[in-house]
């Protein structure tokens, strides 16, 4: 069931789905923070998951920041690139200012680093060279971010991809008195841009690297607790070294990190692919298998060779006369090994991985080793030996391996996904638990509002199933969502049921119109199915 945004929605919220019916339906909050509030919605039309930003009331009634706020959000909206989060549209209907983006199935950097603790060294330069490469496609047609910061870095949760949010929309204009406005986050913000100068694609660069400070440290580069303060320690205190704080993080990439941390611009990058490169030689071998499955790996490669060991020495495990015996110190490693490994399988398989993606991870490595051999010329015999494990383990022995260790194991329950129904199904339910929270009276008097929801969704997803998704399905599902409209106003007293009983008699005339529809076109392809 598809649970409303809250108990009793939000006139803010009310007035936003009137606008967008037939278009997208609003399912719940995402989140909410100083440039607005962030809704999960569908896209009627196409049937997919969206993300809808409402610039806040108060900014919204500023002319001024209305026009800033369309305009760069537009100017964003022409990005297209896999690590900056797609805008589809951007509108304006009164003090309703909001635009239309990407969903993203997953966290910011920020709720990363918060949940489970700073990043490794390698999965922060993953990360930051999906962002290095959004900002340079970025500069390179004239957009600045202005506000790179952890909360406004998505983490894709199934491919570990980082995407750039809000591009563009972070930007400063002037007061009345002529002074600059300053606008982003203090802890992330360049001092050319705290000091309100001209920025360039290097103030960017400058935000990158407290961005990614942070991510591998928990902390920001400066501290303070205002704006001035903040810009003080920036003069005055020198580039704080990650490697303080993180001794583990590879040298050249810390280097990296201060490098971006300059005060003076001509000291940083000269541009975000100089970023890029640079993270990509600190990377160096890209291993993109997950740190449990890498453990697995090692396992896997050390069991095998002993095991190996183990039985051309001919210690290791004896059965005679129904006596299991093992042969010395070697079996025993053996056992212990193999006792390990069935250990981390079934946390493999406890956390939701399965045999494919061990034999993905397998077939990785073997390539790397393949290549690592072609470099120093080995030999054919010493390959196939190095090439034992690999076949092993990624060949049926493996997955037999992996059924055993499953054996009654139960998996951990994962986190609750958006639903896969199609919008009029989610839809039509939350208008339906909408009508059941009414008191049983005012049910009575709509009891009405059952059938008209249902025969919407028949004919919408009738309508969706022949391809048409132009104006009778748009009417159609704006028809549902004005039901759900009105109940929820109903439900949170701001409504009433004359005004529902409208809405029933409006989504009659429609279910009316497109059901001749539908039984016209049926009659045309029946009548051409005969011809």
């Amino acid at each position: 069931m598809t649970i409303p945004i809250r108990a009793i929605p939000g006139a803010d919220f009310l007035a936003l789905q009137e606008i967008l019916a037939g278009r997208y339906s609003i399912e719940r909050e995402l989140g909410r923070g100083g440039m607005g509030v962030v809704l999960l919605a569908r896209d009627v039309a196409l049937d997919r998951l969206v993300a809808i930003k409402l610039l806040p009331p108060a900014l919204a009634t500023s002319p001024d920041h209305r026009e800033r706020f369309l305009r760069e959000a537009r100017t964003a909206a022409g990005l297209s690139h896999p690590n900056i989060v797609p805008i589809h549209t951007v509108e304006a209907h009164g003090d309703i200012v909001f635009f239309v983006m990407g969903f993203v199935d997953g966290e910011t950097l920020r709720a990363r680093v918060e949940r489970a603790g700073p990043l490794s060294p390698r999965l922060a330069m993953k990360f930051l060279q999906d962002v290095a490469w959004a900002l340079a496609y970025a500069h390179q047609r004239g957009v600045i971010h202005r506000d790179i910061k952890p909360d406004n870095i998505m983490i894709e949760t199934a491919t570990d991809r980082a995407l750039v949010t809000d591009f563009g929309i972070a930007i400063g204009g002037r007061h009345d008195d002529g002074t600059a406005e300053i606008a982003g986050t203090a802890r992330y913000m360049s001092p050319e841009q705290a000091l309100g100068e001209p920025v360039d694609g290097r103030s960017d660069l400058y935000s990158l690297g407290a961005t990614f400070f942070f991510a591998l440290t928990g902390r920001p580069p400066y501290e303070g607790a205002s704006l001035p303060a903040i810009l003080a320690r920036q003069v005055s205190d020198p580039v704080p070294a990650v490697q303080s704080l993180r001794p583990e993080v590879p040298a050249r990439f810390a280097t990296l990190i201060e490098h971006c941390l300059q005060r003076d611009p001509a000291d940083r990058f000269a541009s975000a692919d100089d970023v890029a490169r640079a993270a990509d030689e600190a990377r160096g071998r890209d291993f993109r298998a997950p740190p449990l499955v890498r453990s697995f790996l090692r396992n896997a490669q050390v069991t095998t060779m002993v095991m190996l060991a183990v039985g051309f020495a001919g210690e290791g495990i004896r059965i005679s006369d129904g006596n299991m015996s093992i042969g010395g110190g070697p079996g025993i490693i053996a056992i212990i090994l193999v006792v390990q490994l069935v250990a981390v399988a079934r946390r493999l398989l406890r956390e939701g991985y399965a045999f494919a993606d061990i034999r993905q991870a397998l077939l990785a490595e073997a390539q790397v080793q393949q290549e690592e051999a072609d470099v120093i010329q080995q030999g054919r015999w010493s390959r196939r030996l190095n090439t034992i494990w690999h076949r092993l383990w990624a060949g049926r022995f493996g997955r037999w391996f992996f059924a055993v260790a499953g054996w009654r194991l139960k998996t951990t329950a994962r986190r609750a996904v958006p639903s896969a129904d199609a919008t009029e199904l989610v839809l039509g339910r939350s208008a339906l638990a909408a009508y059941q929270a009414l008191p049983d009276a005012t049910r009575f008097n709509l009891r009405a509002v059952p059938a008209a929801v249902d025969r919407l969704e028949t004919q919408a997803e009738a309508l969706r199933e022949r391809g048409q998704t132009g104006e009778p399905l748009v009417q159609t599902m704006a028809a549902l969502e004005n039901i759900r409209l009105a109940l929820l106003r109903l439900q949170a007293g701001s409504g009433s049921v004359q005004d529902l009983s409208l809405w029933l008699e409006r989504a009659r005339d429609i279910g009316d119109r497109v059901g001749r529809e539908l039984e016209a076109r049926e009659e045309v392809r029946a009548a051409l199915g005969r011809g």
